[in-house]
């Protein structure tokens, strides 16, 4: 993907907000791109409007396909892990319109939901973040922007559109979705709705399931339902903008979604029944430029659901053997303000993030203790310098966080963390720079999984008792400290860019999941708890050549994480939330667009190799820690029938050869989800 990378202010583009549409007519074409203050990657971690309308990816997972340094696990909606440098979803966010949550459902599924329909623009954040990237960044997170009015009315002569998007696939999926936009006087908005309906979808050849032999996966179908609404106002140099977004995943799930049903996993112990999970998002964005010693301003407000509801939990032993439905919820609710200053020439960026997240089970089950809802509170404030010094530009930040914690037993915790940050830029040349970072962020203790909150506590079904988890006395928020070097080289046509880092976190949290201790007795409690530590290193490295029609493009990513576990209990885990041994990962793509027609056709290769092994230091690796060496081509095309951005003709055979495979980033086990086999898809989007 080729990205344009703007520099305003005479400052390099990593030191710009994290992801900034420009406000001329150029918005969909050039973006400021900053990684995050991470100076070497600003070429491979960003996926525009244009791009999206250009491909047939109605999910995150092939939406990012083209980055090696993320993978997502098998299977489909909440089945998917995800990792970013093999690190998992307990310490990597998903931040749509800068708001987001790091409290999960259950260990046993993902934690994001995501519909790419309904952005404009994702970045991506690796390892941890500088002063200004926002509570809890110690391992990265994918920020996702949701569409305006105003992109969409771009290229059009009138003050209102219409946009219509349809696409079927073989591999059992078809999707279709309207938006209607437009603009009158100080005033502009959307409306939205995006449907994919997912059938149980086809491994790779030779597969057959283990309930009647069948070539599709049982109880991986998905109805997708996701709107967004958006209402947004400009007054002079200010802009204030409402939304509400959501998106649903709706079908026969298993209980543990990250498993498939199998002969070791029978329908018993899976117990499919129809189950909804939801994401709703209500924000408000206030943005303004040139406002006295604030030259801009961006603040937001935001109310998040995140909702599990369940038809009947009558066999599912994680949720208390519920007979009916049920209905779990994490509510969060945050609000941001980054103020970007100037003082002579150094850019000041200085802002408060706040978080506040609540659980809310079906019921309470344990007798034995007076319990009520976990909660969490986040603060933060933080200030950062850029500043340019000849061909060299320095950077330098410090960050306040504190957490105050209230387990389900009312037993509290609370700490303070200082991160500094610091980064300086080497410009030798206009088409060279190396960069180094050097950052530390913090991450306050996950409230214990929402659909375990309830506490049961029955001696007369003790397999099922996971009793009451509360929070250890003194449990700190864990503190990752990144060294980063890289480079980025651009003389037009060839481009190459690379890095190497070194990650170390201390006091790493350990949420219980242990259901096989001493849990017969009716007071059985379990603390979250510091437990250990972890080191993470690796590299990335890729180039491109562009001439004229002509893209080629290559990339590798490695990262090899390490969990050392030094509690007397051995409470750190390798379950695929915390880490992941991915193997070494490389991208490639070869494509050409013709002028007449206006058609782009192309390949795409990814490539993951061997891995062997455990991420937990303690564990010695067994033939089950295996992950095979897999590699996928897609073909694909895109034709502008108008010879511009208003219609878009898609066409990709994704899996060409069919290959059998399992993703890396899920355990290592035969009872995951296999990737999707052979794909051809047909998806056209028009706007007008």
């Amino acid at each position: 993907m080729a990205v344009m990378v703007a520099n305003a202010f005479a400052l390099p583009a990593w030191a710009q907000s994290t992801v900034q549409a420009q406000d001329d007519s150029a918005a969909l074409e050039t973006i400021h791109v900053t990684a995050d203050r991470q100076g070497s990657k600003t070429k491979t971690d960003v996926v525009r409007l244009k791009e999206k309308d250009e491909s047939t990816a109605t999910d995150m997972r092939a939406l990012l396909q083209d980055e090696p340094a993320i993978d997502f696990g098998g299977g489909t909606g909440a089945a998917q892990f995800l990792t970013i440098r093999g690190m998992g979803q307990n310490s990597v966010d998903i931040k749509i319109d800068n708001a987001y949550s790091d409290s999960q459902v259950l260990y046993h599924q993902g934690r994001f939901i995501l519909d790419p329909a309904l952005v404009k623009i994702v970045s991506v954040q690796k390892g941890a973040g500088s002063a200004s990237a926002g509570i809890g960044q110690t391992n990265g997170s994918i920020i996702a922007k949701t569409v305006d009015a105003a992109d969409l009315l771009k290229g059009l002569d009138k003050d209102w559109g219409v946009k219509v998007n349809a696409g079927y696939a073989s591999n059992r999926n078809h999707s279709y979705g309207a938006t209607v936009f437009g603009r009158a006087g100080l005033f502009d908005g959307l409306v939205s709705y995006n449907r994919v309906d997912e059938g149980d979808y086809k491994p790779g050849k030779g597969y057959a399931n283990d309930i009647n032999g069948g070539k599709t996966i049982p109880y991986s179908a998905l109805d997708k339902r996701n709107y967004l609404v958006k209402l947004g106002a400009n007054f002079g140099n200010h802009r204030l903008v409402v939304s509400r977004m959501q998106d649903q995943q709706r079908g026969e799930r298993t209980i543990r979604e990250e498993f498939t049903t199998t002969s070791s996993l029978p329908l018993t112990r899976q117990a499919p029944v129809y189950r909804e999970t939801t994401l709703v998002n209500n924000n408000i964005e206030w943005t303004a430029k040139d406002w006295g010693f604030i030259e801009t301003l961006n603040a937001n407000a935001y109310l998040m659901q995140n909702t599990r509801y369940s038809a009947d939990d009558r066999a599912c032993g994680y949720c208390g053997n519920i007979p009916g439905p049920t209905t779990t919820k994490i509510t969060t609710k945050g609000a941001n303000v980054n103020l970007d200053s100037r003082i002579g020439d150094t850019l000041l960026k200085y802002g408060v993030n706040y978080r506040h997240q609540e659980i809310q089970p079906h019921a309470f089950l344990n007798t034995y203790y007076r319990l009520s809802n976990p909660h969490k509170a986040d603060t933060g404030a933080y200030v950062e310098a850029i500043h340019n010094i000849g061909d060299f530009t320095l950077t330098g930040g410090l960050r306040y966080d504190h957490f105050k914690f209230k387990a389900v037993d009312g037993k509290t915790a609370s700490g303070s963390k200082l991160n500094p940050s610091l980064g300086m830029i080497w410009q030798p040349t206009d088409t060279l720079n190396f960069s180094v970072v050097h950052n530390y962020a913090s991450r306050s203790p996950r409230l214990y999984d929402a659909l375990l909150t309830h506490s049961i506590n029955r001696i007369t079904l003790p397999i099922n008792n996971r009793g009451v988890v509360s929070i250890a006395e003194g449990t700190k928020a864990e503190r990752a400290r990144n060294t980063e070097i890289g480079f980025n080289y651009n003389n037009g046509k060839f481009s190459a860019n690379g890095s190497y880092f070194w990650q170390h976190i201390k006091d790493a949290l350990a949420n219980p999941q242990n259901r096989h201790g001493d849990n017969t007795q009716a007071n059985y409690l379990r603390n979250i708890t510091n437990a250990g530590y972890i080191k993470n290193r690796g590299y990335e490295l890729g180039a491109a050549w562009r001439d004229g029609g002509l893209t080629a493009r290559i990339g590798v990513s490695h990262a090899k994480p390490r969990i050392y576990d030094t509690h007397p209990d051995n409470l750190l885990s390798a379950n695929p939330e915390f880490a992941v041994p991915v193997g070494r990962t490389w991208t490639a793509g070869l494509s050409y667009r013709f002028n007449q027609p206006n058609l782009e056709v192309g390949v795409r290769n990814r490539t993951v190799q061997k891995s062997a092994g455990t991420v937990l230091v303690r564990n010695e690796a067994t033939s089950t820690d295996v992950r095979k060496t897999h590699n996928v081509t897609d073909v694909f095309l895109n034709w502008k029938p108008l010879n511009n951005d208003n219609l878009n003709v898609n066409f990709a055979v994704n899996n060409l050869f069919n290959r059998f495979y399992y993703p890396h980033s899920q355990r290592a086990t035969i009872t995951t989800w296999p990737g999707a086999g052979r794909d051809v898809r047909l998806g056209v989007n028009y706007r007008f």
